[in-house]
C-alpha cells in the first residue's frame, strides 16, 4: 500500500534541511534502543457523564504522582530519583537514577473540576471527570 506515493514500511528520506533542523531540536541516540523522551501513553474517552483518562504508569506508586487542576489544565507529573548501590569483595558500584515526567491536558468547557476522582492500580492511572449538566461543549453556528 502507498500513502502520499511512498511504500508503507519502507524509511522515509527527509531533505537535508529537515534533517537538519530536527537533529538541532532532538538531542542523538547512542543507539536504536535508547529512548530519549519519557512520555506515558494515554486513552481519552468520552462517555455520557464523565470523560474518562487512563494514563499508563508502570512502576510507579501513587505516592511518586502529582496531580494538579489550574484552571483549564489537568497535569500529571512524577520525579523519581533512586540511587542503587552493589558491593562486592573488591569494589563498590553506585548508579544513581533520575526519571520524571510531565504531561498536561486540556479540558473542555463542559468539565466540572468539583468532579475529579483519580485512582491507582497496577500501574494505570485512571481519571473520571465530570460533565456539567446543560453544557455540551460545543454550538452549532448557522452563515448569514
Amino acid at each position: 500500500m502507498k500513502v502520499f506515493g511512498k511504500e508503507l514500511g519502507k524509511a522515509i528520506k527527509l531533505s537535508p534541511f529537515l534533517d537538519n533542523f530536527l537533529d538541532n531540536l532532538l538531542p542523538r541516540r547512542k543507539n536504536e534502543n535508547e529512548e530519549l523522551v519519557t512520555i506515558p501513553s494515554t486513552n481519552i474517552s468520552d462517555e455520557d457523564v464523565a470523560f474518562e483518562l487512563s494514563v499508563a504508569l508502570p512502576g510507579l506508586d501513587k505516592k511518586d504522582i502529582r496531580i494538579e487542576l489550574v484552571e483549564d489544565y489537568l497535569t500529571v507529573s512524577a520525579d523519581i530519583g533512586e540511587t542503587k548501590e552493589e558491593r562486592d569483595r573488591h569494589w563498590v558500584r553506585k548508579e544513581f537514577v533520575d526519571n520524571s515526567f510531565y504531561r498536561a491536558f486540556a479540558l473542555p468547557k463542559n468539565v466540572d473540576p468539583e468532579k475529579v476522582d483519580a485512582r491507582m492500580k497496577d500501574g494505570l492511572l485512571t481519571f473520571k471527570i465530570g460533565k456539567k449538566k446543560g453544557v455540551d461543549g460545543f454550538r452549532t453556528i448557522s452563515v448569514t
